[in-house]
C-alpha cells in the first residue's frame, strides 16, 4: 500500500497508487513523454526563470470543487511548505495567479527542469477543501479517473470517476490494487485467475507464456544498485566504494538470476537515455577481482572488512543480496544479510540506519537530474552519509537550467564520468527492464518507463 495519499508523504513506489487518483499540470505519459495535463499550454520566458502556464477548464475535483489557478496555487504552496517534495520547490521564488485559469510560476534560477518535475508529484493538484484535512492521507481529492472507495492492509479499491473531465477515455468501471510480497504468489494469483495481471521478475517470463498469460516488458529508468552509508567507516573511504564497483560480477548475475532481463551498468541511466554517458557503455571492464583487492590494500583493508547488506522481503531482493555476498567474500569482504520490511526499509533509508541496502531505484522521477541531486549532494533525502560529488553543485545547475536535452545530457554524463572515479556513493548493479503478465482479455497496459502509469487506456474483455 502507498506510504501516504497525500503527495507530501509520499515515497518511491507510491505513484502507481497516485496516478489513479490524482492528475499533474502537465502529464507524462508511460513511455516518458511530456503533454497536455490540467495545464493544457506552458511557455518558458526566455531565461527559463518564468513559467506561465493555461489550465484546462470544466475540470472538478472528486468533493465537486471546481479546479481553476487558485486550487493549482493552494496545493504547490502547499507543497513547498512541508514534506517530502519540498526540496522539489526550493528553487521556487513565487507563484501568482494572473487569470482564471492562468498560473504564473517565477524561480530564483533557470529551471528548464522543473518540467519534468511538474509532471510528477510536485505537480499533483488537491482539492483546497482537502489539503488540510488530517485523513488526506488515506482519503484522497484529486481530479484523476478514479475515487478511492476501500483501503485495507494490502488492498485498496477504486471506482471511475463519474465526473472525471475525459471520462469517456476510461475504459473500466472500478479496480483492486493487491499488494503481494513475494513474485511466486505474484504470479500464481494471475495464473488461478485471483487478479488480472501483475509485474514479475524475467526470470518467470517463461512460467508466465506456458501458462497462456501475455506479457508487456521493456526498458525503463529503474536499475538495482548497492546504495552505501559513507558515514560508516569504511564506506567513506573512495577507494573502498571503488573496490565494491569492481567486486560485482554484473553479467553473471544478469543471466543467473535475472534470466537476462537486467542489463549490467555502472551508470543509473540504460545506454539509450540522454542523460546516459558514452564513455560508461560498456560494463564489463569494471568486474575486476585483482583490482579490487588492490583497492583494498591501498585503502588500509588488506584483508577486507566487515559489512551488512540490507535487503526487502521480495525473493528477488533477497537473492540480489546473497549474491553480492557471495561476490564480496571472493575480495575479503565479510558481508551478513539483513530482511527488512517494506517501511522498514524506507525509514532506513531517510534516516541513514544502515550499512549498505540492495535497492531499485528509479533514476528518472521526478527529473533525471534530481539523482545528484539526491545521491550525489548533502542534504539529499538517499544520502544520509553527506556525500558530495566533485563539482556537483556547478554540474546540478547546468543540468537543470534547459530544458533542452542534449545541453541538459553533458552535464548529467559529465557527473556520471566524475562519480565513477570518486567512488560511486551507490554502486549500479544493472538497468532492470519492467516485465508484467497479463491474462487473456486484458489489453491497452503500457510499460512504465519512468514510473508514470495510464489506467484509463486498460481494457478488459468479458
Amino acid at each position: 500500500m502507498p506510504t501516504s495519499f497525500d503527495p507530501r508523504m509520499s515515497a518511491p513506489l507510491d505513484p502507481i497508487f497516485l496516478d489513479a487518483v490524482y492528475e499533474s499540470l502537465i502529464n507524462r505519459t508511460p513511455a516518458g513523454e511530456l503533454g497536455p495535463g490540467l495545464a493544457t499550454e506552458w511557455e518558458f520566458s526566455d531565461d527559463n526563470k518564468v513559467l506561465t502556464f493555461t489550465l484546462r477548464d470544466g475540470v472538478r475535483f472528486h468533493d465537486g470543487e471546481k479546479y481553476d489557478a487558485e486550487a493549482a496555487k493552494a496545493s504547490i504552496e502547499a507543497f513547498k511548505k512541508g514534506g517530502t517534495l519540498v526540496g522539489q520547490f526550493a528553487i521556487l521564488d513565487k507563484v501568482e495567479v494572473t487569470g482564471p485559469l492562468e498560473l504564473k510560476l517565477t524561480f530564483k534560477e533557470p529551471a528548464g527542469y522543473m518540467l519534468n518535475v511538474l509532471a510528477g508529484e510536485a505537480g499533483i493538484a488537491v482539492s483546497p477543501k482537502a489539503l488540510d484535512a488530517p485523513d488526506l492521507g488515506t482519503k484522497p481529492v484529486g481530479t484523476g479517473p478514479f475515487t478511492l472507495t476501500a483501503l485495507q492492509e494490502g488492498k485498496a479499491g477504486f471506482k471511475k470517476f463519474d465526473g472525471y473531465w475525459n471520462v469517456q477515455a476510461v475504459g473500466i468501471g472500478g479496480m483492486e490494487m493487491i499488494v503481494f510480497n513475494d513474485e511466486p504468489t505474484r504470479l500464481r494469483a494471475v495464473k488461478s485467475g485471483q487478479v488480472d495481471g501483475s509485474s514479475i521478475s524475467g526470470k518467470q517470463i517463461k512460467e508466465a507464456e506456458a501458462a497462456g498469460l501475455s506479457i508487456v516488458s521493456g526498458p525503463n529508468t529503474r536499475f538495482m544498485g548497492l546504495l552505501l552509508n559513507t558515514k560508516v567507516k569504511a564506506l567513506s573511504n573512495p577507494k573502498v566504494r571503488e573496490a565494491l564497483l569492481y567486486a560485482i560480477d554484473r553479467e553473471a548475475i544478469n543471466n543467473g538470476l535475472e534470466a537476462g532481463t537486467c542489463v549490467p551498468t555502472v551508470q543509473p541511466f540504460p545506454q539509450s537515455h540522454w542523460a546516459a554517458t558514452p564513455d560508461l557503455k560498456d560494463a564489463k571492464p569494471y568486474y575486476d577481482v585483482a583490482k579490487a583487492k588492490q583497492l583494498l590494500a591501498e585503502a588500509g583493508y588488506p584483508n577486507g572488512f566487515d559489512m551488512e547488506i540490507a535487503s526487502g522481503t521480495t525473493t528477488s531482493f533477497q537473492a540480489m543480496a546473497q549474491v553480492l555476498q557471495a561476490q564480496l567474500k571472493q575480495v575479503g569482504i565479510n558481508a551478513s544479510v539483513q530482511v527488512f520490511e517494506f517501511q522498514q526499509m524506507i525509514n532506513a533509508r531517510r534516516t541513514g540506519k544502515f550499512t549498505s541496502v540492495v535497492s531499485g531505484i528509479q533514476a528518472g522521477r521526478p527529473d533525471p537530474s534530481q539523482f545528484i541531486a539526491d545521491f550525489y549532494l548533502p542534504g539529499g533525502p538517499y544520502n544520509s552519509g553527506g556525500y558530495e560529488l566533485p563539482g556537483g553543485k556547478e554540474l546540478l545547475a547546468k543540468a537543470r537550467a534547459s530544458a533542452d536535452e542534449t545541453e541538459r545530457g553533458a552535464a548529467m554524463q559529465e557527473a556520471f564520468n566524475t562519480v565513477i572515479k570518486d567512488g560511486p556513493p551507490v554502486i549500479p548493479i544493472c538497468n532492470l527492464t519492467y516485465v508484467a503478465a497479463f491474462r487473456k482479455g486484458v489489453t491497452g497496459w503500457q510499460v512504465p518507463v519512468v514510473g508514470d502509469y495510464d489506467f484509463t487506456s486498460v481494457r478488459v474483455a468479458d
